[in-house]
């Protein structure tokens, strides 16, 4: 009887609902700030709105992080694999989102969360009335905090989601020969039937464990999709860009590329159009087959984690409709925080969501307060293709204002005065201006010593300047190990873009290194003002693959003073031999008393640097003998600071 007024209240909550216009999105949480507390299946139930359509259904995996009790044995909050399923009445339970949660042990410290969004619009046949659900937590530790939210976009969909159902779901060992994968990747019959229309194979697949080779998660496999025993698609399972991850830097192996997942990233699917292969009312099968492999430790393989469905819709319901999927930039969305922020150059993600190709879209953009821009995209656009356009130069998106709203839509598709679906037409978001610099600034970079496998013989880091217009301004490329670089820019007003790349794809600073052999030790970029030479921007160093900053420099703008005021310094190399150098990183002079100390707490050298800002200062280090140091810096402004090194004469 509880369970059924329960019921009954939360329907109570969304029959306003029922009378929605198309555009007006209903929100229904599943869970809300659920702490995590041990693995295996968390089960709940929610009612949804019944008798609706839906636009698009999209499921918010809002991920945070709450105290552990004190004595808790596991709270790492390492990269685990979660998955969320549905587990409607009379159809199959479906998994219908995959997250992998990222090496998050900071993110306590730090207040951080992160919304994961996964469009869910497949499972529309499903989500409706009163639905169970089930959160999967593989994970070994603690620490995490869940709120699942679906949120449900009324409106006309690019087709009628019809049904849902398994072909496989599991994992799978791979490479046991006692136990082959394809054991459980058997051949299966499947049929449907009118009204169906369109069919879509669906699978997603993950690799995880770790035999002699690093198979599963660290090894590069394909699999092969068979319709009626003919293979008809070839998929590579393997994620090359872990380093640009957007949640990041994160406190574990963040970086390292694995078997079609990174920590902290939706495990996408992939999807199959098998409509020309199969008809309705004929009998076809469904086999997915794995790369064939053989682990050399039998006893102890990796393995994969296997969903496939097959998923059908209605015919399509618009010969011309172009949908704007989302804002890539300007926003202050953190699933795209690497493109973020900007000050020219918008950037929207569209989809083709007619049967009619798409060769032509205008659109209208402005920020609040601004007269509209126009832009015109040209190109081909296949049904139920996407594409990222970007929108060029024309509109300043510096307007001094902390936070602004950027509003596009669309005003004319293929020549003509819009097109079947006007639902879809336009977005907004919500951002954050960018930082103002000087005109003239430094460009400060240290290099650590990891030589690049790309271009042997340099240093793995290398940036560039470039404008709006993305000609090149200036660059630091082919540059040498354990150097220090100082280049000065002088720039006219605008809008300008800092990239800097490494090769190796760990960045420049790396908690890591110290397992490397040889140790490369710790680089460290900053923009400096010319004069004294403190910071106006410090980059963290952990940051994969790329980092990027764009800014724009005015002379009429006030306030490009404000610089950063942390005071800190960073010992380099480390081990150090016969000379160690500090970098000292602050906001304003100051005069600094240090003092080195061995393991006993030994006083074996002082000294003074006399009012100094940010830059590099040597210490001879006389002959000490080789092991582990201790160098205390104390600031007359306040604060004090150790660190520690090695010598390794």
């Amino acid at each position: 009887m509880k369970n059924i007024i329960i019921s009954l209240l939360l329907s109570i909550t969304i029959i306003p609902e029922a009378f929605a216009n198309p555009g007006d999105t209903t929100w229904v949480t599943i869970y809300n700030l659920r702490k995590i507390t041990q693995y295996g299946n968390y089960d709940t139930s929610s009612v949804l709105p019944i008798g609706k359509t839906y636009r698009k259904i999209r499921l918010h995996y809002i991920l945070g992080r709450y105290a552990c009790p004190s004595g808790t044995q596991y709270c790492g909050s390492w990269d685990y694999t979660t998955q969320v399923y549905v587990k409607p009445a009379n159809a199959d339970t479906m998994e219908i989102a995959r997250i992998i949660t990222p090496y998050a042990t900071d993110w306590l410290g730090t207040n951080r969360k992160h919304d994961f969004v996964v469009d869910v619009s497949d499972y529309a046949s499903v989500l409706n009335g009163n639905l169970d659900f089930r959160y999967k937590y593989d994970g070994y530790s603690w620490g995490f905090t869940l709120t699942l939210k679906l949120e449900m976009i009324e409106g006309t969909p690019p087709m009628d989601a019809l049904s849902a159902e398994n072909i496989y779901d599991g994992y799978y060992a791979y490479g046991n020969t006692s136990n082959p994968i394809e054991n459980y990747l058997v051949e299966k019959p499947f049929q449907y039937n009118s009204p169906v229309a369109k069919a879509f194979v669906k699978n997603t697949i993950s690799g995880h464990g770790s035999d002699d080779n690093g198979c599963g998660e660290f090894c590069s496999k394909y699999y092969d999709l068979k319709i009626n025993g003919t293979a008809v698609s070839q998929k590579q399972l393997w994620k090359s860009d872990c380093g640009k991850n957007d949640i990041y830097p994160q406190t574990g192996t963040w970086l390292y590329d694995r078997a079609n997942w990174c920590p902290g990233q939706v495990v996408f699917p992939i999807a199959h159009d098998v409509t020309s292969l199969t008809s309705p009312a004929s009998t076809f099968s469904v086999d997915v087959d794995m790369e064939p492999y053989v682990s050399p430790t039998q006893s102890n393989t990796g393995g994969y984690n296997i969903v496939s469905q097959l998923i059908s819709y209605s015919s399509p319901n618009f010969s011309t409709d172009v949908s704007i999927e989302d804002i890539v930039a300007p926003t202050n969305d953190p699933n795209y925080f690497r493109s973020n922020n900007i000050c020219s150059n918008p950037k929207i993600k569209i989809k083709n969501v007619g049967t009619n190709p798409i060769t032509s879209v205008v659109f209208s953009y402005n920020l609040n307060g601004v007269s509209p821009t126009t832009y015109t995209w040209t190109g081909n656009l296949a049904f139920l293709q996407d594409t990222i356009v970007e929108l060029g130069t024309a509109l300043a998106l510096y307007n001094g204002v902390v936070i602004n709203q950027f509003n596009v839509s669309i005003t004319n598709v293929n020549g003509g005065l819009g097109d079947q679906n006007s639902d879809n037409n336009t977005y907004t978001s919500a951002f954050n201006n960018v930082k103002v610099y000087p005109t003239k600034f430094v460009i400060f970079m240290i290099t650590n010593a990891a030589t690049s496998a790309i271009n042997p013989g340099y240093n793995e880091s290398h940036w560039e300047l470039k404008n709006d217009a993305g000609t090149l301004i200036a660059s630091r490329t082919n540059v040498s190990n354990s150097t220090t670089y100082r280049d000065t820019v002088d720039l006219l007003d605008g809008c300008y873009t800092f990239t800097m790349n490494d090769d190796g794809c760990d960045g420049v600073s790396w908690w890591a290194y110290q397992y490397y052999t040889p140790n490369p030790g710790s680089g460290s970029i900053r923009f400096n003002k010319l004069s004294p030479a403190i910071p106006l921007k410090n980059f963290n160093g952990d940051f994969g693959c790329q980092i990027t900053e764009r800014f724009i420099v005015s002379s009429a703008v006030t306030g490009i003073e404000k610089t950063e005021s942390t005071a800190k310094f960073m010992l380099y190399p480390n081990p150090a031999t016969s000379k160690i150098n500090v970098l000292f990183d602050m906001s304003e002079l100051q005069t600094i008393n240090y003092t080195i100390t061995d393991i006993t707490g030994k006083e074996v050298k002082t000294g003074k640097f006399n009012n100094i800002g940010a830059d590099v200062y040597p210490i001879e280090l006389d002959n000490l003998l080789s092991g582990m140091y201790f160098m205390t810096c104390k600031f007359d402004k306040g604060g004090v600071i150790t660190q520690k090194f090695t010598i390794n004469n």
